[in-house]
């Protein structure tokens, strides 16, 4: 893209990145803390999982619940979830191996 960097374009870059879906997969179930977030991605080091979700909050998809200090999608994540669903759509028919991962 020459250098240009769209809205979406930094997105897609910060979804893209280690646990940042696996984290909104998550949370489409519920409230959790975060304690139990990183317990459930042990996968991730703890400090990508923290890192990640800082970086969801920054951007409004994640939100402490006020009660409990637990992490919840935010009014903006659960509209995010709807494109993602929109795009799942878009990308079931391309043909297999076509679609291969960049990294």
């Amino acid at each position: 893209m020459n250098g240009f960097r769209t809205g979406a374009t930094r997105i897609v870059d910060l979804l893209s990145r280690r646990a940042a879906m696996d984290i909104i997969g998550v949370l489409t179930s519920g409230a959790v803390g975060e304690r139990a977030l990183a317990t459930r991605l042990s996968a991730y080091n703890s400090s990508v999982v923290s890192q990640r979700v800082e970086d969801l909050r920054r951007i409004g998809v994640v939100e402490m619940v006020p009660e409990n200090g637990d992490l919840r999608l935010s009014a903006r994540g659960r509209r995010l979830l709807g494109v993602i669903d929109d795009l799942e759509a878009w990308a079931a028919d391309i043909p297999d191996g076509s679609a291969r991962p960049l990294r």
